[in-house]
């Protein structure tokens, strides 16, 4: 075990103790922790602690009356918290070789404070301002690229400094809020300090940073105030417990329902973070379906031949080429294209897969980078993009633009496009721009307009999945989207946020649209029991027990669902589906024939409604349900196997003959309809018909065993028919036989 893992081994069982009351012991487990560490202010903490819980505890053994003493062992409790996260801090700042730590190590003589870097930010404006009134030609644009240069650098030292801050004290909190508050910080460098606390706090709790995030959330801006709401959110995901002993966070969670839109902002949050689960059934569908299918189209369009010969030149300058029709008619992949679209206007992260593996460009070495609002401003993109190109490109407009790719994600196309070829890249903008009245409509429409709340927090959260998924260092950090329940609903903190019925039937209704039924249900359940639920409630309440296999439970849904909305055929079908899953043909064939009332001709209620009839015995309703649908649907192979299975059950031997014989003739006639021709063949007293119908159902099976195991399996409608149980076990020995010649 190497010291990373002890430490963080030993932090963690602390935090468990602690989490469970048990201060005494998690104070012993201190007493060993902080062996190993230094610093005399971590020592003089604990010795405080450690003496205020021997009063306390000596005053409780004399019965003192002491008002205070639950408060008093709360703060402990969190005092305690604190201190094994110092401990544990301090003691992996020394030996950790992870990144988190070897930045903490590089930055710590970086005596600047939070109010330095925001002097420094405020003069980047300033300074930009000023330099076209002193300068001119190449030497303004050598003088702005130097200022973008240091301010660039300054971000990267500020976030830096921000996401390996110690635990904050008064002072810092109250630098951190002057920065966000300052008019002239650029709002991008803002957001990214928000970022940089926002990765500290999930890194190690400290109640003054989740303080931050709440000021930042008042933030006018969206790009910063979503970035603030996320940063809140994801910390009580990895810290509920700890959140949970601060009554300071929970009082000003509880504020944050009376400012307007955050119902909403949370809302659009939690439905991202249950989006994010199908990042990975996005990803396979473009590697494992779309791109194979392109692959293919275009291997069928490169081999095909067009024969040149015959074709006029008017034809050739006028008629669109052939082939292109096959591309348009290829229904798999427009299907899938189609299918793959659907996804992205939902808002579901398509692109991962794509630009996950465009992360290497050395922009991407520097963390803050992951994290930084995509500015067409940075030196990295006017490096690709001019700003005239900007400007002038409806093409370069459109994607840097576009609210379907995620910050870094549009820096990692900038990257791309600028290993490109000058040539090929006048030919790649040239060719996209023919598509310009497109181009033009959203260039224009996102002109003015600024990301909305919804946008904004999408983004930055796939932002943080690419960080978590892709970074070459990510398995140093614990992935919040992997490790913890996205679903509030399972964060103490967080869950009274969204106790509005109307909320947590939203995300009720996504988690059961994305079928993930048992988590669905449960919600549902509460939602019942808090409403006087409606009919599509207890119907999607049912459809849940009923995906889980629970019936019963589905059915009692059902029956509420049918109580609110009587006569729904939906409602109704599904009963019966229930009862018949059941094994209760009498209690489903009622609800068959209230269907069947509403749809006299519908094939698939004439079959189940028959099989239940065929069920309980009552042959001849059954028999005039199949031949109806036999009526009205001469090819319908169940009609018939239904008619067939039934007459050799009641013994009707020819009429079954006749049924097998026509499901034979078919073109793939399976291994059970053999089966029970021989079945027929054998009750008939054809037993050399049998044996041959039977052999071949064992070649159709591919198995012989596992055909012989059918055929027990019908031993007991076999002996009704009068075959001898000794008969079966000699009919498997001369299948198992096979085609071998009799023995003399």
């Amino acid at each position: 075990m190497n010291n990373t893992t002890r430490i963080n081994e030993h932090f963690q069982h602390i935090a468990g103790l602690l989490n469970d009351n048990r201060l005494k012991q998690a104070l012993d487990e201190v007493a060993t922790f902080i062996a190993d560490v230094s610093e005399w202010e971590l020592h003089a903490h604990f010795e405080e602690i450690r003496t205020a819980y021997r009063y306390m505890l000596q005053y409780f053994k004399q019965n003192v009356n002491d008002p205070q003493r639950t408060r008093l062992h709360a703060d402990l409790l969190r005092q305690t918290h604190v201190l094994n996260e110092r401990l544990m801090r301090a003691q992996m700042a020394v030996v950790s070789s992870g990144l988190y730590y070897s930045t903490l190590r590089e930055h710590k003589q970086d005596t600047r404070r939070f109010a330095d870097y925001c002097l420094a930010l405020e003069a980047f404006a300033e300074d930009v301002a000023m330099a076209p009134l002193m300068y001119q030609g190449d030497k303004l644009q050598t003088e702005l690229d130097r200022l973008r240069s240091d301010h660039e650098a300054t971000q990267n030292a500020l976030f830096c400094k921000a996401w390996t801050s110690p635990v904050w004290d008064a002072g810092m909190l109250e630098d951190a809020r002057r920065l966000l508050a300052s008019v002239l910080v650029p709002v991008f460098d803002t957001a990214l300090f928000v970022s940089a606390v926002t990765m500290g706090l999930l890194q190690v709790f400290d109640v003054r940073k989740l303080h931050f995030l709440f000021d930042a959330y008042a933030h006018t801006d969206p790009v910063v105030n979503q970035r603030a709401l996320t940063g809140i959110v994801l910390a009580c995901i990895r810290h509920g417990r700890r959140v949970e002993i601060e009554p300071e966070i929970l009082a000003r969670l509880t504020l944050l329902e009376e400012q307007p839109g955050f119902s909403r902002n949370l809302l659009e949050i939690q439905i991202q973070l249950l989006r994010i689960r199908e990042t990975k059934k996005a990803d396979k569908k473009m590697r494992d379906e779309i791109i194979p299918e392109v692959i293919k189209t275009k291997r069928n369009l490169d081999l095909s031949k067009i024969n040149l010969v015959d074709l006029d030149e008017e034809t050739l300058l006028n008629e669109k080429n052939p082939e292109w029709k096959k591309w348009e008619e290829n229904s798999a992949l427009t299907s899938k294209m189609q299918e793959l679209g659907n996804m992205q206007m939902e808002g579901i992260d398509v692109y991962m897969g794509t630009f996950a593996q465009l992360k290497t460009f050395p922009f991407f070495r520097n963390v803050c980078n992951w994290f930084y609002p995509f500015d067409p401003a940075h030196s990295a993109v006017l490096r690709v993009f001019s700003e005239e190109e900007q400007r002038s490109s409806l093409v370069v407009r459109g994607i840097l633009s576009s609210p379907f790719f995620c910050n870094s994600d549009k820096y990692s196309f900038c990257f791309t496009v600028q290993n490109i070829p000058p040539r090929q890249r006048e030919m790649l903008s040239s060719g996209l721009a023919e598509q310009d009245e497109a181009l033009k409509e959203m260039a224009g429409r996102l002109k003015n307009e600024k990301p909305d709340a919804a946008t904004v927090s999408r983004q930055y959260l796939q932002d943080l999945y690419r960080f978590f998924k892709v970074h070459p260092r990510r398995h140093e950090f614990t992935d919040i989207f992997e490790a913890y329940s996205l679903n509030l609903q399972d964060c103490g903190p967080l869950r009274p946020l969204l106790a509005d019925a109307g909320a947590r039937r939203k995300v009720a209704e996504y988690l059961f649209y994305k079928e993930y039924y048992e988590e669905s249900v449960d919600m549902f359940e509460q939602l019942t029991r808090e409403t006087d639920g409606d009919a599509e409630l207890y119907q999607k309440l049912g459809f849940c027990h009923q995906k889980a296999k629970n019936y019963p439970r589905a059915i009692e849904a059902y029956r509420q669902a049918d109580v609110r909305k009587p006569d729904t055929m939906w409602t109704i079908r599904h009963l019966a589906q229930c009862y018949r899953l059941m094994k209760d043909p009498e209690a489903a064939l009622p609800y068959y024939r209230k269907a069947i009332e509403v749809q006299p001709d519908n094939l698939l209620l004439l079959l189940q409604a028959g099989e239940c009839e065929a069920e309980m015995g009552r042959y001849d309703d059954a028999f005039a349900r199949f031949f109806k649908v036999e009526y009205l649907d001469p090819g319908s192979l169940r009609a018939r196997r239904t008619i067939a299975w039934c007459s050799f059950i009641t013994g009707r031997y020819a009429q079954a003959e006749k049924y097998y014989a026509m499901l034979l003739q078919t073109e793939s006639p399976d291994a059970q309809d053999y089966l029970n021709a021989g079945h027929t063949a054998w009750a008939g007293g054809d037993t050399t018909r049998a044996i041959a119908l039977y052999r071949e159902g064992c070649s159709r099976k591919g198995d012989t065993e596992a055909f012989i195991a059918l055929l027990m399996a019908d031993a007991d409608e076999l002996t009704r028919q009068g075959i001898a149980p000794d008969d079966l076990a000699l009919m498997a020995d001369v299948l198992r036989l096979g085609d071998q010649p009799d023995e003399a």
